[in-house]
């Protein structure tokens, strides 16, 4: 599964789940074929049902008696209400970290951003997704504020199934990409206002792009 030796077997069954659902494998809403899985990560069921359990605590996947596990749907209600919160905290932390920013850091930035950009114009989405998580990531530890990154930690997994849902367009990898530069300045000037504002700005056309494909009205399930 090419997991990193430290981790345990539930880790790695974890870790693999998470990333065919992250990257559409396992679309939103579908169900998961235990048997299949299991065959296909050469592991029993125990450590596979612990891992279940796990990604279930974290909102991923619901677990229903006598019918079994399926990957999480959301309403647009859900992703509404998940991206205004994220969209606060998120913020938040750009405010906290961009005091905190070495020039090394905003190298690191920079190349993250650019292979982001460059993945979703591909529309190699399982690249963009982790090169995104990985950007929001480094925001939110560079914040230095432990119960928020431990927050924004909890949302950042419902978020990747959510950005799996939208199909983004040409014109939404092109936005991306000035939105990328414009982060950067701000990052550079050290300027926490604009550099809250603009991540306000990205996360907004995420939401739209996501919310788009959910008509005004869609019902809860």
């Amino acid at each position: 599964m090419n997991a990193p030796r430290h981790l345990t077997l539930r880790e790695r069954i974890y870790e693999e789940i998470v990333r065919l659902i992250v990257s559409g494998v396992l679309p939103s809403g579908g169900a998961i074929d235990e048997k299949a899985l299991t065959e296909s990560l050469q592991v029993s069921r125990t450590p596979f049902r612990e891992a279940i359990g796990t990604l279930a605590k974290e909102g991923l996947i619901e677990i229903k008696p006598y019918r079994g596990f399926f990957v999480r749907s959301f309403s647009r209600r859900e992703i509404e209400d998940l991206y205004e919160l994220r969209k606060m905290l998120e913020c938040f932390a750009v405010e906290l970290a961009v005091p905190n920013l070495s020039d090394r850091d905003i190298a690191r930035f920079e190349v993250i951003l650019d292979e982001a950009v460059a993945a979703l114009r591909l529309r190699d989405m399982e690249a963009y997704g982790a090169r995104d998580r990985e950007f929001h990531e480094m925001i939110a530890e560079r914040s230095g504020n432990a119960a928020l990154i431990e927050t924004l930690a909890r949302l950042a997994l419902q978020i990747q199934v959510c950005r799996v849902i939208a199909n983004e367009s040409r014109e939404f990898a092109e936005r991306a990409a000035q939105e990328r530069d414009d982060i950067l300045r701000a990052f550079r000037a050290r300027d926490k206002a604009r550099a809250s504002m603009l991540m306000r700005t990205h996360i907004n056309d995420v939401q739209e792009a996501v919310l788009a494909r959910f008509p005004k009205g869609d019902p809860a399930r």
